[in-house]
């Protein structure tokens, strides 16, 4: 990567709008776990050489970390501290506005659903105080745990909003897609609507088109990935034409598209499409611990591969405050921040 450019887009006040809590802990907050584990016979050593051992990890390997995650994510000490680790991180790449995405999770003896989503959001308060970063918490409904267990997380999704309406925000749908049917969760996911969620629907990961309408006809306030809806990535004109019709912002992340092969590389990645037709767009990590990349390396990547200059880039960034599951005095904010940083640097802020 050009050095300016990484530099640049490492000062950048950027927003983070598709990342998962679990999938964006760092190594270094990995090793710290694992150390204090060590005690209750996990093997250090073990999950030391594995995770240094991986730095551009394969396929299998981000699998691996996943499992490894889930496994030492058990109790709710831990989800604040891995919580508030996340967030610095965030915030020490330039990141200034973040929407965090967690499925509530139990561990039996040891943690339940509650517990869970407290310790986030606890973690998101404390953050107020420590860093210049407003976080916010999407609520993720898993496809492949079923619909029953979707209802539940959603009941705990609507306590959580009315005791933090100003941090608990929206709603996410993921998870594997040859998973479920999306017929048995459009109930669930209008009666979030209703309850006054923003919906963040993982779209079209696998070529489905009748699924990929089903989900456009919901209309989300975002789409997660959507990389197979273009003609040449599975999809169909219609479909393209449906997307592009709805103006439904997509929230693109590069690397972790190309990791896990629903892309074949940067240079085909449908960031291309719908950047030249100007279809809202906001860049995301996904999964930064796992795959090793950060807010700042996807703005990079983006360049190199798309030709980018900075005020393309400034541009991106700014656009994405539209985009944002924010109240109006927090999109403000953030753009007078983007306004005045982009002042400070050039002597211009003047937007296109």
């Amino acid at each position: 990567m050009d050095n300016s450019t990484l530099s640049f887009c490492k000062k950048l006040p950027k927003l983070e709008l598709h990342a998962h809590l679990n999938g964006s802990i760092s190594d270094k907050t990995l090793l710290e776990l694992s150390q204090t584990l060590d005690n209750k016979g996990t093997n250090y050593d073990n999950i030391k050489q594995f995770i240094m051992g991986c730095k551009d990890r394969s396929l299998e390997e981000c699998f691996k970390m996943f499992s490894l995650i889930h496994s030492m994510t058990v109790s709710a000490s831990i989800i604040r501290k891995v919580t508030k680790d996340v967030i610095e991180d965030f915030a020490g790449d330039g990141v200034v506005y973040l929407e965090l995405r967690s499925t509530p999770r139990q561990v039996e003896g040891s943690m339940t659903k509650n517990e869970y989503m407290d310790a986030i959001i606890e973690s998101i308060r404390e953050s107020k105080e420590l860093y210049p970063i407003i976080v916010k918490l999407i609520v993720s409904i898993d496809r492949k745990s079923g619909v029953t267990e979707a209802e539940e997380n959603l009941e705990l999704a609507i306590q959580a909003k009315e005791a933090n309406p100003d941090i608990v925000l929206g709603i996410d749908f993921s998870g594997n897609p040859a998973i479920g049917e999306i017929d048995d969760f459009i109930p669930v996911l209008q009666c979030a609507q209703k309850s006054g969620f923003s919906l963040a629907i993982h779209c079209a990961e696998v070529p489905c088109e009748l699924e990929t309408k089903k989900i456009l006809q919901l209309n989300p306030e975002r789409l997660g990935h959507a990389t197979c809806i273009h003609p040449d990535a599975g999809g169909s004109d219609e479909l393209w034409k449906t997307l592009i019709e709805s103006k439904i912002p997509v929230e693109l992340c590069l690397t972790s598209n190309v990791k896990t092969s629903t892309v074949k590389d940067y240079r085909n990645h449908h960031f291309d499409h719908l950047y030249k037709i100007g279809h809202p767009i906001v860049l995301g990590t996904d999964d930064k611990g796992v795959f090793s990349t950060s807010l700042s390396d996807e703005y990079c990547i983006a360049a190199k591969t798309f030709e980018l200059d900075n005020d393309q880039l400034w541009q991106l960034s700014y656009d994405s405050i539209n985009y944002a599951f924010a109240s109006e005095y927090e999109k403000e904010k953030l753009q007078k921040i983007l306004k005045d940083w982009k002042q400070n640097i050039t002597g211009n802020s003047k937007i296109d």
